[in-house]
């Protein structure tokens, strides 16, 4: 007869969460991380993306010209906010011991097309983002509820990229 061993979610992130804080004050270089993609191209506007072990795909809606195969950059952009505020916010109330039974973030954005089309010096990017952050939690502690809103704006890599201007180094190269 064989037993399972069921692990707590909650348990698992905060030990997961635990080690790499312990791991990063015994070896403050092990903080530094680089993360990687590539994509290409293939037809129309549908990009093939891979990152570590994962291949996804970035196209526009038929209406912009697309086929509509997945998400565009911009979307994934949004998306990629809404789920780094809710892991963020999963580490952080691991830590302050807070049980979460949902996080839950929708976002928007609004951009103007005149700027991607060339049409006017509007930029091309994101004019305004806004989000909503719904936890679900039976958390009492005013202060720690406090601490983990204070972490999931100040502490998501997502967020900060997007509020803060992030040095970008990039080049065109052309082959025949």
């Amino acid at each position: 007869m064989s037993s399972t061993t069921v692990i707590n979610p909650n348990k698992k992130v905060k030990e997961a969460i635990s080690k790499t804080i312990t791991g990063i004050e015994n070896n403050p270089n092990a903080a530094e991380a680089t993360f990687k993609v590539s994509s290409n191209l293939e037809r129309g506007f549908q990009a093939e993306i891979e990152a570590r072990d994962f291949h996804f795909t970035a196209d526009e809606p038929e209406e912009l010209g697309g086929s509509n195969k997945g998400p565009n950059p911009v979307e994934y952009v949004l998306g990629a906010l809404a789920a780094c505020q809710e892991i963020a916010i999963k580490a952080h109330a691991s830590q302050l011991g807070i049980e979460l039974e949902s996080v839950q973030v929708e976002a928007e954005g609004n951009i103007d097309l005149h700027g991607f089309l060339d049409l006017s010096d509007e930029r091309p990017g994101f004019k305004n983002i806004s989000y909503r952050t719904t936890i679900k939690s039976n958390e009492q502690d005013a202060a720690k509820l406090q601490q983990l809103e204070n972490f999931s704006e100040n502490n998501c890599p997502v967020l900060d990229i997007i509020q803060n201007a992030t040095p970008v180094n990039g080049k065109v190269h052309f082959v025949n």
